[in-house]
């Protein structure tokens, strides 16, 4: 499979906008507030090092990826972490990738609206689902403590991502704080995916009862057939695993920043998976905008950015910006990432 190819099969998925490059909005406050902050991670010294903030600190990194957003564009260097991202979306049939009431039909074309596709010159395609609006501003994000390669906690990043879900992520590798936690809270027996739903006060383990609570307190309370079927769903969320076995399961070397970063993501995107498998194992809380194929969250980003392409990075610590997936990998990497020493003390 050749990059042009991989591209070719990623248009229908609806990770990145047809419309190239649109109108661009002169507005740019965040929609965001920052009620949570990673308890665990120390106060990061980027602010009191850098002074630079947004576009000006992102050009004194030097980053080597381009910045600038393209439609199915993949990284050369990234080409085989990107095809085998996929893999999770053929094994578990597009689970996650479109909202819960996903509907599709042809209207006028509008240029103040995002649409995957135009139709002629006077209709595009319009998305819609269940949700016909973003969720309340003033409602808090639900908290999850998970790992990528987990597949118990596939199953609920696929449920958060089909409810159109804001959620904050606490990475829980191997050998990370937020693991040390959970277990040092709930003793070793504790598993994982944890959730807390600070808007109705409900704390629970296992991930079939939190897929079941979403969808009665967020949905119209019926679990989807993707996400039933007990042993052999979560059989087919592990399989779809095992090409990326060894990424985003274990810590590396970190020094998390302040405030949680912003991730406009939906599970499903094999660009946004290789970004949160960075996410999780340099162990940086981030709060997840989920933007899954009709959702309202999509039309919220067009808004804000002129485009629709994710995944999208707020990093509300430098005020940095960015699209492009082996750009945000690098960012992070060279920000918050430590490098491990290869000399062994003695």
């Amino acid at each position: 499979m050749d990059n042009r190819t991989l591209r070719l099969c990623l248009v229908f998925l609806g990770f990145g906008s047809s419309q190239g490059e649109l109108l661009a909005f002169a507005n740019k406050q965040s929609f965001l507030n920052f009620p949570f902050q990673n308890p665990l991670a120390p106060k990061s010294p980027v602010l009191e090092i850098v002074e630079l903030r947004g576009e000006a600190f992102l050009q004194s990194l030097g980053l080597t990826s381009s910045r600038e957003p393209k439609t199915f564009y993949t990284d050369p260097k990234r080409f085989w972490d990107i095809a085998s991202a996929t893999v999770p979306f053929i094994l578990r049939l597009g689970s996650g990738v479109f909202a819960e009431g996903y509907k599709v039909s042809i209207g006028p074309t509008d240029n103040f609206k995002y649409s995957v596709a135009g139709i002629g010159s006077d209709n595009q395609l319009v998305e819609t689902c269940a949700i016909a609006t973003p969720p309340q501003e003033n409602r808090g994000p639900l908290v999850l403590y998970e790992f990528e390669g987990c597949p118990f906690c596939r199953k609920v990043r696929e449920a958060v991502s089909i409810l159109s879900l804001e959620v904050e992520f606490r990475p829980c590798p191997q050998g990370s704080l937020f693991r040390r936690e959970i277990k040092g809270q709930y003793g070793q027996q504790a598993t994982f995916p944890y959730m807390m739903d600070p808007n109705t006060g409900v704390e629970m383990f296992e991930s079939d009862d939190i897929i079941q609570y979403l969808f009665r307190t967020y949905g119209k309370g019926d679990v989807p057939s993707s996400l039933k079927g007990g042993i052999l769903c979560t059989l087919s969320a592990g399989l779809s695993l095992l090409p990326r076995a060894t990424k985003g399961g274990r810590r590396r070397s970190s020094n998390p920043p302040e405030l949680p970063l912003i991730l406009w993501s939906g599970e499903g995107s094999p660009f946004a998976k290789i970004v949160k498998e960075e996410l999780c194992e340099l162990q940086i809380v981030h709060r997840q905008i989920s933007c899954p194929r009709g959702s309202p969250n999509r039309q919220r980003m067009f808004e804000k950015t002129g485009r629709f392409q994710m995944p999208y990075l707020e990093d509300p610590n430098t005020g940095v910006e960015m699209f492009e997936s082996s750009a945000i990998i690098e960012y992070l990497e060279t920000v918050y990432g430590v490098k491990e020493s290869s000399v062994e003390y003695m």
